[in-house]
Formats: C-alpha cells, structure tokens, sequence
C-alpha cells in the first residue's frame, strides 16, 4: 500500500466526492445497527465511518486500513468520534470470530489478489445474520475502461462487473445475495453486493 501512503494528503481533495457518493450509497444498503458493531474494511481517510457516525450515533465504528498515511488522515478526521482503527489488511483481520454485526467494503476489491480469501476473513468476523455490503466501481459501458484505469492504477489487480461480484458472495456462503448498479458520476459506475451470513460456516474448499 505505499502508493496510498503517497496519496493520503491529497486523497480526500482527488477523490473525496467520489468517496462520499459511494459511502452513502452503502450505508443505505444496510439495516439499522442500533448499539452494533460496524467494520469498515479498507476505510481509507475514514470518510463512511465518518457519516456511520452520525447515522448510527450508538454503534461501535471500526476501520481496517493497512495503510499508515491513510490510517494518519483517517485519525485526524474521526478524532474525538470514538473509532477504532486497526492495521488490518483485508484478508486478516485482528478481530474474533462472530464480533461485528456489519461489514463495508468500499473501492477495495479491485485489488485483491484472491478475494475469496478475504471473503472467508469477513465472513468470520460477521455474527450469524450480519450483513456484508460489498462495493466498487465496475465497467461503465465505454470500450478499453479497464485498460484506461490500469494506466492510472498499477496496483489494479480485476474489476469486477456486478454479476461477478454478486456470485463471489454467493459462492462464499452469504445469503439473499443481492447486486446492482448505480451512478457514481459522468465516468464512474459502482456496483453494490449486499449479503447476509448464515449460522453454518462457509466451505473453505470451495
């Protein structure tokens, strides 16, 4: 992640529309959270925990951000919130089994090299009937995107379309899977993944 230890400073001035207009969309994709626990993975400059706040206002807010320089903004930004921020990357986080109630993942998945390892990791920290609310952009129509976003991001791993990111929850066990599209601005699309864990585990084999 030294790429986003660069970035961090002028993240949220470069990016920092399009952070807000996907971190709302999520957040209205999940239920209400009352004195639960919600996971922001990859929460970047802490931009959803900082509306979670304010929509949840009795939640317990943590953020999982591998990034130093982006954890450093992020801490600026939600002091005096009360959130917690971990050193965690996507695929191993420092929390138990069964420990939050929520999880979001915003703009991450592009860069996972083995996301179904990471689902695994999400699917472990969620209690029984949590709910995961997945998101990222996805193709927006126009012939070579993929290949235009790659010259702009060399850490671009995938983008995914929003039926492929519906059936990576399916295939990782979540339940009542749902996926769509939505308008981030006039160049970006996002797609939205929500899902549920059931009380089995999910098959590791798989």
């Amino acid at each position: 992640m030294g790429a986003y230890d660069r970035l961090a400073a002028t993240y949220d001035r470069l990016w920092g529309r399009y952070a807000r207009r996907t971190a709302r969309e999520v957040l209205d994709a999940l239920p209400p959270l009352g004195s639960g626990t919600l996971l922001d993975v990859g929460c970047g400059t802490g931009t959803l925990l900082a509306f979670a706040r304010t929509r949840f206002p009795e939640a317990r807010l943590i953020g999982a951000e591998p990034s130093a320089g982006m954890r450093e903004v992020a801490s600026r930004t939600l002091a005096g919130q009360g959130v917690t921020l971990l050193a965690s990357p996507a695929e191993a986080l420092a929390l138990p089994d069964a420990s939050v109630d929520a999880v979001t993942c915003l703009n991450v998945l592009h860069y996972l090299r083995d996301p179904e390892v990471a689902l695994r990791e999400w699917w472990r920290v969620l209690r029984p009937g949590g709910t995961l609310a997945l998101q990222d952009y996805v193709p927006n129509g126009l012939p070579g995107f993929t290949r235009l976003v790659s010259l702009n991001d060399r850490e671009l791993v995938r983008v995914y379309t929003v039926p492929e990111m519906g059936r990576l929850l399916e295939a990782a066990g979540f339940r009542g899977v749902t996926a769509r599209r939505f308008r981030i601005d006039l160049f970006w699309r996002g797609g939205l993944a929500r899902g549920v864990r059931a009380g089995a585990e999910p098959d590791a084999s798989r």
